[in-house]
């Protein structure tokens, strides 16, 4: 769902990939989605949401449950997020945001004056183009005029599909890792996303990957996929040999936890003991991209 302000909400449907753990793609590589009413309830949400984050551009996962009695659940809020692909939703977006701005910067352009004269004491004047033909100087503008801005809303050019690889950790190297992040709070998560933390994460995961060598007859299907996975994390992270101008995001989740004595020796306490990894990449620009952004610059700075 994605808002434009509290009294504005467009809504597209898609095949839940928990479902399955498959995205439906089209032949371009973009996700399968159709255009879906929202019920007046579900209306209602989309100005919750809004008004709550106090963000009129507002973009968050609607979770739809029929089990008997049909309800809806707000399971991600994602924030400043437009849709896709959808001219009908730009052209509201370009209308409702530009009445937005100028209520706040200039309302006495949709404001009507409290008290109206309800006669005019003065003769009419004649306007400034009737005075200037009169004059004759037509097309001589009497006060030139600075373009200051453009205000404009912009999606991206062609990128390569985002991708998601999960997995549960319980090695204490990527436990320590988590608390070295999340500031040692046993329940909060980490979220990797500067150079050096990926770094740190890339060496740790260097690290183990030779150890959970696939292949042998004792693993098992579980112990394989892990390996599998590791590999891949590793892949990604040493995409490109550097970090910067590549979209790459890691969370650790803790998912449960053990009770351990502390090192002072009173008491025990609570440390993760496994958690979830999601590691988010892809969406870099495409050669069409690249060209479709220059072409746009060209544009605007032709026109």
């Amino acid at each position: 769902v994605y808002t434009i302000g509290p009294g504005y909400a467009h809504a597209e449907a898609r095949k839940s990939p928990v479902v399955d753990g498959v995205v439906m793609r089209n032949s371009d590589g973009k996700e399968v989605r159709y255009p879906v009413l929202l019920t007046p309830t579900e209306k209602q949400i989309a100005r919750n949401v809004c008004q709550a984050f106090r963000q009129a551009v507002c973009g968050f996962d609607l979770l739809r449950c029929d089990l008997g009695e049909a309800r809806s659940y707000v399971c991600d809020v994602n924030g400043w997020s437009f849709v896709k692909s959808s001219y009908k939703y730009y052209d509201d977006a370009a209308c409702i945001l530009r009445k937005m701005f100028l209520d706040e910067k200039a309302p006495h352009i949709y404001t009507i004056p409290a008290h109206l004269p309800w006669r005019i004491s003065e003769p009419a004047q004649p306007s400034d183009a009737v005075r200037n033909r009169e004059q004759g100087t037509v097309g001589i503008p009497t006060q030139s005029e600075e373009l200051r801005c453009v205000i404009a809303v912009i999606r991206h050019g062609d990128r390569t599909p985002k991708q998601k690889v999960k997995l549960k950790i319980t090695q204490e190297k990527l436990l320590k890792l988590m608390l070295k992040y999340n500031g040692g709070k046993a329940h909060a998560e980490a979220k990797l996303k500067s150079a050096l933390q990926l770094q740190d994460l890339l060496d740790a995961t260097r690290i183990l990957v030779p150890r959970a060598r696939s292949g042998r007859e004792s693993d098992s299907d579980a112990e394989v996929e892990h390996a599998e996975k590791l590999r891949q994390v590793r892949a990604v992270l040493e995409e490109g040999g550097h970090f910067s101008g590549i979209y790459r995001k890691v969370q650790l989740k803790p998912s449960n936890w053990a009770h351990i004595p502390k090192s002072s020796g009173e008491g025990e306490e609570e440390v993760p003991s496994e958690a979830l990894m999601i590691l988010k990449y892809g969406g870099v620009l495409t050669h069409a991209g690249r060209k479709q952004a220059e072409e746009l610059g060209r544009y605007f700075r032709n026109n």
